[in-house]
């Protein structure tokens, strides 16, 4: 997918079906109206964003796939120039580091939030003791003031909080032709649109998840985004579209 002066490619590390346990007491009819057989389609994906000679990575999943599909494009994981960091779930940074615990991306900056560096560090989290570790000398912590920041030029961070304390979205591109890497503003598909109020048992403030999502529902539309999605089904990327009950995501092919 090419996008002005970017081109974008998904990169799947597993496809999957999800179950409607991860929701927080969901409404018995609107299960049965969405999710009739208690089971939908999900993904973990990351995305490879190119611009001229710079090759950078949102999210790196958990690593099952990833150095195989870079392959696929061209590219070992020394030509990779940068990652930026999401959130700090396993799913999401897994593929950072090998088992031996040497960064997989060596010439790589590493780009993560600091409310989100704050909290999985004092947490004491060992998986992501292990990667900071592995690119404490390519560490980039960055604070976001006023909801946004230009990180790298033409990509922007865009603080969307609630799954995790410093969950965020990043925004790449220029003028009508934008595309935001949303990260897990939703978890299941078939309910999170039509119902952005539904949270799930991961989020770690799910009422402010909530409010994030409709927020970024309604910023997606009022600039006519496309967005992709690090637990969207494949092709993984598309446009929303207001309904009469919430909102409706429409693939592009």
């Amino acid at each position: 997918m090419q996008n002005a002066d970017y081109k974008f490619f998904v990169l799947n590390d597993a496809s999957r079906t999800g179950s409607v346990d991860i929701l927080i007491n969901p409404n018995s009819d609107t299960l049965k109206k969405y999710i009739p057989t208690g089971e939908y389609n999900s993904a973990i994906n990351s995305f490879l964003v190119q611009k001229n000679d710079s090759n950078l990575l949102i999210d790196a999943g958990l690593g099952n796939k990833l150095v195989e599909n870079l392959k696929n494009y061209g590219l070992t994981p020394e030509k990779i120039n940068a990652v930026l960091i999401t959130h700090g779930h396993g799913d999401h940074i897994g593929g950072l580091t090998g088992k031996d615990a040497v960064a997989v991306f060596p010439n790589a900056d590493l780009y993560i939030n600091r409310v989100e560096y704050d909290y999985w560090h004092n947490n004491g989290n060992v998986l992501f003791a292990r990667i900071v570790q592995a690119y404490r000398n390519r560490l980039i912590i960055f604070d976001i003031n006023d909801k946004e920041k230009t990180i790298i030029s033409g990509i922007k961070a865009i603080a969307a909080y609630g799954h995790t304390p410093g969950h965020t979205m990043y925004l790449a591109g220029a003028g009508e032709k934008q595309i935001l890497f949303w990260g897990d503003i939703t978890h299941v598909m078939p309910i999170q649109m039509p119902h952005p109020e539904q949270s799930v048992s991961y989020d770690v403030n799910p009422e402010e998840a909530a409010q994030t999502r409709q927020k970024v529902f309604e910023f997606v539309l009022e600039n006519n985004l496309t967005v992709a999605g690090m637990h969207i089904p494949l092709p993984a990327v598309g446009k929303i579209k207001k309904e009469t009950q919430g909102f409706r995501f429409i693939s592009e092919n």
